[in-house]
């Protein structure tokens, strides 16, 4: 199949690593991907240096001209077969160019999102794909009907990755060598909950100063002083530790005891499924999708969103080490038949055929 993918961010978010890691394995499997993405991003660069031919083009404002006339191009002269966009404004120009050139548009949802472009989109041969059934739920509240929609879960090759030879974390971010590392991995903003891990490791410390949180991932500017604020207020400067953004994800898993995601907010949680694939066990909130990949008592512990109840969670998983790695074990087989990359484009191939059909 010859396969256009439209997306209108190109940072390092989920939705972009996920288009990033789908290109490749398609191409691996002898199909033909194009790429369309905002100008002088980390998607377009990381794209360009797998072989993906990539076509750059500002998607705001006087762009939106620009960039339709620039998909309907790439449709005709590419000969694209399906076109597959990601995020809500990327599936506006993959509606309409998909229409124009009578080709199949399937689009990811990938947040929970009302825009009408989807309800819109939901006819003739066209597909959408939930990222959870979550969002399976929420696009069938919109009114689409259940024969457009085919559930289809991001995937996770942090199974395969190893750093055998690199600096032990502890001794990068200068943490004593006896702290029990707690790890919240994803972009560090209030819906993800860091301010509930603050006033939850305020607590347990209390009652086992070895505690420690890793907070990896980019900070957002607006939230940073609030998070501080907490951070000293809770008297824990010394337990926490920022990472910023990072690369090498998996190593840093490998570091932990267990991950938390108490998010207020979550369609799928692909940082459960890496952490997962790293043999940790994760805590998590119940909310979204979070529910479809943690297993309450088996891969992690589900929680309510409420400072107790992630400060018990947190101090059970530490008292219990063996039951922990357990959880990690099971959490691993759990990737390996559920949620591995190659699952993923498997999945989404049959979605593509489906389209063509």
């Amino acid at each position: 199949m010859r396969i256009l993918q439209i997306i209108s961010s190109a940072t390092t978010s989920g939705a972009e690593k996920h288009v990033l890691n789908l290109s490749e394995l398609l191409t691996r499997n002898g199909h033909y991907v194009e790429l369309i993405c905002p100008p002088g991003g980390w998607l377009g660069e990381q794209s360009r240096a797998i072989g993906i031919p990539v076509f750059e083009s500002e998607m705001r404002g006087s762009g939106w001209g620009r960039t339709l006339g620039l998909a309907m191009r790439r449709i005709r002269e590419s000969q694209i077969d399906v076109v597959h966009s990601h995020l809500t404004r990327a599936t506006y120009f993959g509606a309409v160019s998909g229409l124009l050139r009578r080709r199949a548009a399937v689009a990811t949802v990938h947040i929970a999102n009302h825009d009408e472009i989807y309800r819109r989109m939901a006819f003739g041969k066209n597909r959408l794909v939930a990222v959870s059934n979550f969002v399976r739920g929420i696009l069938h509240g919109r009114g689409i009907k259940d024969r457009f929609i085919d559930t289809v879960y991001n995937g996770t090759d942090f199974t395969d990755l190893e750093y055998p030879q690199a600096m032990p974390v502890w001794e990068e971010f200068q943490i004593p060598r006896n702290r029990k590392v707690i790890g919240m991995v994803g972009r560090v903003c209030r819906e993800k909950g860091h301010l509930l891990m603050v006033d939850a490791l305020s607590d347990v410390v209390k009652h086992d100063p070895l505690a420690h949180v890793m907070f990896v991932g980019r900070i957002e500017s607006q939230f940073e002083p609030e998070l501080m604020r907490a951070v000293e207020a809770a008297n824990i400067k010394e337990s926490v530790t920022f990472a910023g953004e990072r690369h090498d994800i998996p190593r840093l898993l490998d570091s932990f005891e267990f991950t938390a995601m108490p998010s207020h907010q979550e369609t799928f949680g692909v940082a459960a499924i890496e952490a997962m694939a790293r043999k940790r066990a994760v805590i998590a909130s119940r909310v979204g999708g979070l529910t479809e990949v943690v297993r309450h008592k088996q891969t992690g512990l589900l929680i309510d969103l409420r400072p107790d109840e992630l400060s018990d969670a947190m101090s059970y998983m530490l008292q219990n080490e063996r039951e922990r790695e357990q959880m990690g074990i099971f959490g691993r087989a759990l990737v390996e038949e559920r949620f591995t990359l190659r699952e993923m484009a498997r999945r989404l191939e049959g979605v593509y055929e489906r389209s063509l059909s």
